[in-house]
């Protein structure tokens, strides 16, 4: 759920109300009262019941409102379900068109068949819903609250008196498939009196209820409460997303601008993230970010709060979930693979708490190489010719019958970017079969491809589950030395954008492959949200897929969001709410070069390197038009922000320079500056000193 900024002119809204002959209608008057004195900017187009003695059509009738009867008893006598029953109520409903549907006093159980048919159902529920659904709500005297989930409104108010309460309580809240449990919009208390009763206690608690669905209904219909109701689905969660409502608090309008700041969690620690720090940063309605594990150069130069957890690593779900629960994190970007991979999007989604990024099902096309070349045949994508295997001799058996030998062995599973090994003959082919055992579970099952010569590059498109905006092209470099030879790293540097993907003829494929792959997933009940990247070359056969993976590249993302103009959380939000189509992505026109510095002995044993003091960071990052990001790094001390900082090395891939120009020789000339400037104790800093080359020669030759 997502604060919008109030409109000077509402369009009037549309409000369905349902109702049963269990109560007396007077949510129904309060709502009706409240459109009457224009409180509400609103108008209710139906007011229906499952009975047709309901005290809410006498009023509806009284206020000249239009009244539909669609009782269950004839579906039950039938032996119909209520699936069937549910479909056939929305097309009743849908007749209105509304935008807004109220439950008030309903008693029957609806399915996802018309849930999903509505932008917004509310539904006043007689208990204390949690947050969570294992989560637990507490009365104003610290005593907990029962949820009275699925009991009635008299035996659920009998149920304060039966535990002996203090308090009663009942809670506004959107409708999903789980009966009697969805994000919260509002809680309300009321202290039980020593001589109560059911009905006296009720008619007091009603009031409050009343204040609350009048609020609620009257933001709405001045679209301050913006919620879309495909992000309140059934627990498979068709767009891998989820509510949080803690995101609720923005709604209403607060004097306090800092009460208003969002918070966010990114899940990685690498360069990527770094670069997401950044993104999120820009954005006015952000106040804090969290990130776990982090790297010590976040927050060293950022001026919002940056808060890191070194010690969690990104698949420790419920290490995560105790920091997101405790600071009230809003939203949570699963950047990496493998929190991905191990489905940490439907963790947190299942949790109440908004998380961008692919489900575990749409990831698989990352996760499993074997399943995503499946898929990729299936839907007709320009592939090379593979053969998957899990025996090791049946593998060597099948490299000894190819003609030269020549191919790409690749473990099926996340190898953290080295899983992919270049075999030029029978002998190394037999040799890269047999490491795949040392990739462990990642490699109990890989792939041997037709090896493809070209010109390689990274393609990216921001996804809603249906529709998709692609940014600019990349170009990584993978092999650790010059020339690109050596062995592959998760990446040595990035430029973007990349001339070799200008023509339009190559654009449109692009277009179309991701246009493939979006609809794929949906029809194959996967629907993507999140980053989808395509690793493709240019081969004289044509644009072949090398890959897909499941979020931004690293260092891909380094070059090309920085690029992105708008406010990177509204990108995340059009994402989640599935809107993506009324949003216009914009990307600057300059130039970015990313060149990675590591740890010397990378990517194999770079143990020697490591604890090693860098020196020169604040110096590089002086040039104009530089940025250093962070990866492998730590830092010692606690001196304040944007002071010297001792700095250490951590991992393999220790810092990304970014540097930005109008073409590519102004940028590949302020990254190589700022390297310069750079040095790691007993001379272990290694860097790529070719990165772009291949733009530089073609903007050279077109001088």
């Amino acid at each position: 759920m997502w604060f919008s900024p109030a409109l000077s002119n509402y369009p009037v809204k549309k409000i369905a109300v349902l109702t049963s002959n269990k109560g007396t209608g007077t949510n129904l008057q309060a709502i009706t009262d409240a459109c009457a004195s224009g409180e509400i900017k609103g108008k209710i187009v139906v007011v229906l019941s499952n009975a047709a003695n309901a005290y809410g059509l006498e009023r509806a009738k009284k206020h000249h409102i239009p009244t539909e009867v669609f009782p269950w008893l004839p579906y039950k006598e039938a032996g119909k379900s209520r699936t069937e029953y549910s479909k056939d109520l929305a097309t009743l409903l849908k007749k209105y068109n509304p935008d807004i549907v109220l439950f008030a006093g309903w008693i029957l159980v609806v399915t996802s068949e018309f849930i999903n048919e509505f932008p917004l159902i509310l539904n006043l529920h007689p208990g204390l819903i949690p947050d969570t659904p294992d989560g637990k709500v507490y009365f104003p005297d610290g005593t907990l609250a029962p949820s009275n989930k699925g009991v009635h409104t008299d035996d659920a108010i009998a149920n304060f008196f039966e535990k002996k309460c203090a308090y009663a309580g009942s809670t506004l809240h959107v409708v999903t498939p789980d009966v009697d449990w969805g994000p919260v919009i509002e809680r309300a208390f009321e202290k039980i009196r020593k001589n109560d009763t059911v009905d006296s206690l009720y008619s007091r608690l009603k009031k409050k209820e009343h204040q609350m669905l009048i609020k609620a209904t009257k933001l709405y219909c001045e679209d301050k409460l913006e919620i879309n109701s495909k992000r309140h689905r059934e627990p498979r969660l068709n767009r891998g997303v989820a509510t949080s409502s803690r995101l609720l608090r923005h709604y209403a309008p607060r004097n306090d601008k800092t009460d208003f700041a969002m918070k966010v969690m990114i899940i990685g620690g690498g360069g990527r993230e770094h670069t997401l720090v950044k993104a999120y940063e820009k954005s006015s309605r952000i106040g804090k970010i969290f990130v776990a594990p982090g790297n010590g150069l976040m927050g060293f130069w950022e001026s919002k709060k940056i808060l890191t957890f070194p010690g969690i690593k990104p698949t420790d779900f419920p290490a995560i979930w105790e920091i997101v629960s405790k600071n009230k994190i809003d939203l949570v970007d699963v950047a990496q693979d493998d929190p991905l991979a191990e489905g940490g999007v439907d963790f947190f989604t299942k949790k109440g708490v908004a998380a961008f990024g692919p489900t575990k099902r749409a990831a698989q096309i990352e996760w499993d190489k074997d399943w995503a070349r499946n898929f990729m045949k299936r839907h007709s994508l320009p592939i090379p010719a593979f053969a998957s295997f899990s025996s090791a001799s049946k593998a060597i058996d099948y490299v000894n019958k190819l003609p030269t030998g020549a191919c790409f062995i690749k473990a099926a599973g996340l190898a953290a970017g080295k899983g992919a090994i270049k075999a030029g003959n029978k002998q190394e082919s037999v040799a890269a079969i047999k490491q795949m055992s040392e990739f462990g579970e990642a490699g109990k099952t890989f792939l041997i491809e037709e090896t493809l010569v070209g010109e390689e590059f990274s393609a990216y498109a921001i996804c809603d589950g249906e529709h998709f905006q692609i940014l600019k092209c990349a170009q990584d470099n993978k092999p650790v030395g010059n020339f690109d030879e050596g062995p592959n790293t998760g990446g040595m540097g990035a430029i973007a954008p990349v001339l070799a993907v200008e023509k339009k003829s190559t654009q449109e494929q692009i277009a179309q492959i991701f246009k493939k792959v979006v609809a794929g997933l949906a029809a194959e009940d996967r629907p993507y949200t999140g980053i989808l990247y395509l690793g493709g070359i240019i081969t004289s056969a044509g644009l072949k897929i090398i890959e897909f993976n499941a979020r931004w590249g690293d260092p891909e993302a380094q070059v090309v969001l920085p690029g992105v103009k708008n406010d990177y959380l509204e990108i995340v939000q059009a994402c989640l709410e599935g809107s993506l189509n009324k949003l216009k992505i914009r990307e600057d026109e300059k130039t970015r070069v990313c060149v990675v510095g590591a740890s010397r002995g990378y990517p194999g044993d770079y143990s020697p390197a490591k604890n090693k003091k860098i020196f020169g960071l604040e110096e590089a990052a002086k040039i104009p038009g530089v940025t250093i990001f962070g990866a492998g790094i730590e830092r010692k001390g606690s001196l304040p922000r944007r002071q010297a900082g001792n700095f250490y090395t951590k991992g393999g891939r220790v810092f990304n320079v970014v540097a930005e120009g109008k073409d590519i020789l102004e940028a590949r000339s302020r990254a190589y500056e700022a390297m310069a400037k750079i040095f790691i104790e007993g001379n272990n800093l290694h860097y790529r000193t070719d990165i772009g080359w291949r733009d530089v020669a073609r903007r050279l030759k077109n001088a």
